[in-house]
């Protein structure tokens, strides 16, 4: 079988390890092949120098096809035979197969040496933009607000827009600065703090009467200042990056699986998520190193306490 990723990105390289750890280990046999098609030169173009070196090690190593410099053009309906078997997952699987057709170039600047095939793919999944390509602006788009040519949203320091400044945006559709921001979740998380504070202090301002006649000191709004805390990225199931504090911390392998889970529970919203998150990603760490010491998956997930998966596959047509 064969399963095509689109995108070498974050999102691409952690859903491509993580696809033949998890599927191939679960039949004890290489038999599905995973492909990663990339637009770019290099996957994790914007990852730090360790992270980037540690996913393609690990991509190389896991057997994934990489394509760089590779563009999809078309997604075309499968024309081969579906396979037959009483399985539900296989017959949902019949339903999601299809041919991808790729161009590739060997001078991305020049488009010189430009090439365009084919390849099967058992099941796609994409990771890439989702900006639309239709000329119609919809939406946002179809606004007066001030946008850039990527379509994001301009606005000041203090993440409104200047020249509607109850209009707030953060995350991937805003640019509070000339260089913009990765666009990444630890950008928007950081960023919706300063933002809820901005927008309780533009309400305060306005509608908030002053007291006994006495004036009341304007609330300011706070200018945001982006720290960045480093990068995690999973690698499988028990494996992972991590590279922190400009590069003074930098940890790969089960150790770094480990510690990048136990972080997401400290960060989940709510206590009860958090605890949520630790226990079941222990129970799968500890279900993950009983196979690899030798015992099938239904006793590994016995012995780990892991809580089995039960229902059918979804046929998302």
């Amino acid at each position: 079988e064969s399963v095509v990723v689109v995108g070498g990105g974050y999102s691409g390289v952690e859903l491509a390890l993580n696809l033949v750890d998890r599927l191939n280990a679960s039949s004890g046999r290489k038999d599905v092949e995973v492909t990663l098609v990339h637009r770019g030169k290099q996957v994790l173009q914007y990852a730090t120098e360790h992270n980037r070196n540690s996913g393609l090690e690990r991509l190389k190593a896991a057997g994934v096809n990489i394509m760089t410099s590779t563009s999809v053009e078309e997604i075309l309906p499968w024309e081969g035979e579906a396979t037959t078997s009483g399985s539900l997952t296989l017959d949902a699987l019949n339903k999601q197969k299809c041919i991808v057709k790729l161009s590739s170039s060997t001078d991305k600047d020049t488009n010189e040496g430009d090439s365009t095939f084919s390849i099967p793919a058992t099941l796609l999944l994409w990771t890439a933009g989702a900006t639309p390509t239709s000329d119609r602006n919809t939406g946002i788009r179809n606004s007066i607000l001030p946008r850039d040519v990527m379509g994001r949203i301009l606005t000041s320091p203090t993440l409104n827009v200047k020249e509607h400044p109850n209009v707030y945006a953060i995350g991937d559709c805003s640019r509070p600065k000339k260089v913009p921001y990765a666009a990444t979740a630890q950008v928007a998380m950081q960023q919706a703090t300063v933002a809820s504070w901005n927008v309780y202090a533009t309400l305060t301002n306005k509608y908030i009467p002053k007291r006994n006649g006495n004036d009341r000191d304007t609330v300011e709004l706070l200018p945001f200042n982006f720290i960045n805390l480093g990068e995690m990225m999973t690698l499988g199931s028990n494996d992972a990056t991590i590279s922190s504090l400009n590069g003074l911390v930098e940890i790969g392998g089960p150790a770094a699986s480990w510690l990048r889970r136990w972080i997401y529970a400290v960060r989940m919203p709510t206590a009860k998520q958090g605890i949520k998150a630790a226990v079941d990603g222990t129970g799968r760490k500890l279900a993950r190193s009983f196979v690899d010491g030798g015992l099938n998956r239904k006793q590994a997930e016995s012995a780990a306490g892991e809580r089995k998966r039960t229902g059918k596959p979804v046929d998302w047509k």
